[in-house]
């Protein structure tokens, strides 16, 4: 499920002839085609974490070396 929020409480978008419309500047959805129309509204933004665009944790760093100090 994408969840969406906007600052405009009743802010409305068309996907295939079809017009939706947030509720208390809330919009939630599975259909994939909802879901690419919102992402290019600057208005609209997704407020839950994608499953499958996951992050990958960043590698740890090796310890660093010691120098000889000469």
């Amino acid at each position: 499920m994408a969840e969406y929020k906007s600052q405009y409480k009743e802010l409305g978008f068309y996907v295939d002839g079809e017009f939706k419309r947030f509720s208390g500047g809330r919009f939630a959805t599975e259909d994939e085609a909802t879901i690419e129309a919102l992402s290019n509204i600057s208005d609209a933004q997704r407020v839950d974490e994608p499953k499958a665009e996951e992050t990958p944790k960043p590698k740890q760093k090796a310890p660093a070396k010691k120098t000889s100090g000469k």
